[in-house]
């Protein structure tokens, strides 16, 4: 199963505090480019329980002191995937532990749902309504409420003047889990929600007297697309950088597309024969420079693929869910307002944050990747001239 937590932590789940929340307010803030810049940074795959969680506090508060972000972005999972007993209340604490933190920092954010979130909701414990009202009390969320809903949404980016839009970020929720696939398939963002982004993209690039605006998107699932960065190898005793596919019995390993980063679990993108067509329309288009992601906690690579569009990856950034030990992270993304297509991303890993060198290997103990190492163990026992004939079946 994927992202269960520890049952180490199902025993300690049981104690919470309760921050109070703050009034909302009405007023939201214009984005725009400060001395011809502006950053963003990504946060992913919190997960949070009751417990409050001081690392992530922490973390998070250094982050926003060292980058000095002009927008945050959460790219969903706020919830935890494994919780005995929840009620809404319980639900909703979990998030009040972090998110007053967050909206104190002064930093206008974003939030969009991932697969846990909504499985609270298919549950019938925490409505995808009720979780956005409770975001929406935060006088720095700043969801747009003219999108296809709260977590599909468009953000412009002013000129430093404010005379234009310079810059446009997209936010897309990419809904939960397909029937088929044991681990690999989600269903990705909808053929109804592509159809809202074209016309919003068409609407921009009007405005912008018949040029498209440069733009970033953001979103839990990756899209299928993102396997032109893995290529398939064979079943050897030599499987040192690859990842195993239970779904589809492979092996991959990253391929040369890659400008940066690590493959810890096979990509859990939106099912192969997803319909949606959204990777399509971003290249129709011609105005999504990148597509980055969440989900796939201990992945963090990113490259360009065979149409000039950045994919990628920000690692998992909580610490009550498995993870990669302490390169936990945000991604950071640059913005030149002189130059908006060519756009710089880093991550900001928590041991460089912190100037630390922690592990976390409790929390990383039981995770997919598991999977991979175990089949990895299990071939290195195995005589080569075993496996050389077992090869021959794969």
């Amino acid at each position: 199963m994927k992202k269960i937590l520890s049952v180490l932590l199902a025993i300690v789940m049981c104690i919470g505090i309760m921050v109070p929340a703050f009034a909302a307010d009405t007023k939201k803030a214009e984005l725009k480019f400060h001395d011809g810049e502006f950053r963003i940074m990504q946060l992913n795959d919190t997960q949070d329980v009751v417990l409050k969680d001081v690392l992530q506090r922490d973390y998070f508060l250094a982050l926003v002191e060292q980058e000095k972000p002009d927008l945050i972005v959460f790219a969903g999972d706020m919830l935890t995937d494994f919780f005995p007993g929840a009620t809404r209340k319980s639900l909703e604490k979990c998030i009040a532990n972090f998110f007053p933190v967050v909206n104190e920092c002064g930093v206008p954010f974003v939030v969009t749902f991932g697969n846990h979130d909504h499985d609270w909701d298919d549950k019938g414990k925490f409505s995808l309504a009720e979780q956005e009202a409770f975001y929406r009390q935060f006088e720095n969320c700043i969801n747009a409420t003219d999108g296809y809903n709260f977590g599909t949404f468009n953000l412009p980016v002013k000129s430093s003047d404010g005379k234009k839009t310079a810059f446009n970020v997209y936010v897309f929720d990419s809904n939960n889990k397909a029937p088929e696939g044991v681990i690999t398939g989600y269903e990705g963002v909808r053929a109804e929600q592509v159809e809202w982004y074209k016309a919003k993209s068409n609407e921009l690039k009007a405005a912008n007297g018949g040029k498209v605006v440069p733009s970033l998107v953001f979103q839990h699932v990756p899209v299928k697309e993102i396997y032109q960065f893995l290529d398939e190898v064979p079943f050897t005793s030599d499987l040192t950088d690859a990842v195993f596919n239970i779904d589809e019995n492979k092996w991959y390993v990253l391929n040369d597309k890659v400008e940066e980063g690590v493959l810890g679990e096979v990509p859990c993108s939106e099912s192969q024969d997803s319909t949606g067509g959204q990777y399509d329309a971003f290249v129709e288009q011609g105005d999504v420079i990148g597509a980055f992601f969440a989900h796939d906690h201990v992945n963090n690579f990113y490259g360009y693929t065979d149409d000039g569009i950045a994919l990628g990856y920000n690692g998992g950034t909580g610490f009550s869910t498995y993870g990669r030990g302490g390169n936990r992270s945000a991604r950071m993304y640059i913005i030149n307002e002189k130059d908006p297509s060519n756009f710089e991303t880093y991550l900001a890993t928590y041991n460089d944050t912190m100037g630390k060198n922690m592990n976390f290997w409790v929390m990383d103990l039981v995770s997919p990747v598991d999977i991979t190492v175990i089949v990895k163990f299990l071939v290195n026992l195995i005589p080569d001239f075993v496996m050389s004939i077992i090869a021959k079946f794969m």
